[in-house]
């Protein structure tokens, strides 16, 4: 029973890869990222969220009549906070640049030229490039994988997308060994970024 159940699930998979229809994604988009759970003394906060960027390639692979669509992509994304300290009257910039691959599952209805979907979006990311803030940190000082997962809505109108995500990451980029950001004012090795996305896709 139990091989035939496997053999029906592949024969399912296979059949709706056949039928999938395949699209080219070219995208590119805003983010409003900040970095949270940073300890200030005895409280935590969040930095202040500030706006990067987004931009890549992907796939479409849409399985008609069910309405379900997987999206994986490849961006380049630039995430950007700062927080601003009254007292000294300064602010500390954050930026790092990461390669992220989003694995987008849609759900929608279409409507002929028009189709509103949901998705679930888990990401990877890996850090190649950082800002002002981390110039003198050196990468093996930072965790420089990250991952979590995005929920948003979007719509498809012919060949353009537009969607918006919030995402949450799990990751810790300061949880490492010997790094010297921290101070007796802050804290960062619990601190994880989260943010809004805004995106916009062609489909070709």
């Amino acid at each position: 029973m139990k091989k035939i159940f496997i053999t029906l699930a592949l024969l399912l998979c296979v059949s709706m890869y056949a039928n999938a229809q395949v699209s080219f994604v070219v995208k590119a988009g805003l983010n409003f990222s900040k970095m949270s759970d940073i300890k200030l003394g005895n409280l935590e906060q969040s930095w202040n969220a500030q706006t990067g960027f987004h931009a890549g390639i992907g796939a479409q692979y849409k399985i008609p009549k069910i309405g379900i669509s997987f999206q994986p992509e490849v961006l380049y994304s630039r995430m950007r906070t700062n927080f601003h300290r009254p007292v000294t009257d300064h602010a500390y910039n954050f930026r790092i640049d990461y390669i992220n691959v989003p694995l987008n599952l849609q759900w929608g209805i279409d409507l002929k030229a028009i189709r509103p979907y949901v998705f679930v979006a888990p990401y990877i990311s890996y850090a190649i490039a950082k800002g002002e803030l981390l110039e003198n940190i050196e990468w093996d000082n930072l965790n420089r994988f990250d991952y979590g997962v995005g929920l948003g809505l979007g719509i498809e109108l012919w060949k353009l997308q537009i969607s918006g995500k919030y995402s949450w990451g799990f990751g810790k980029p300061f949880d490492k060994n010997g790094i010297d950001i921290d101070s007796e004012d802050w804290q960062l090795d619990d601190s994880h970024l989260k943010g809004f996305e805004l995106s916009v896709a062609f489909l070709f």
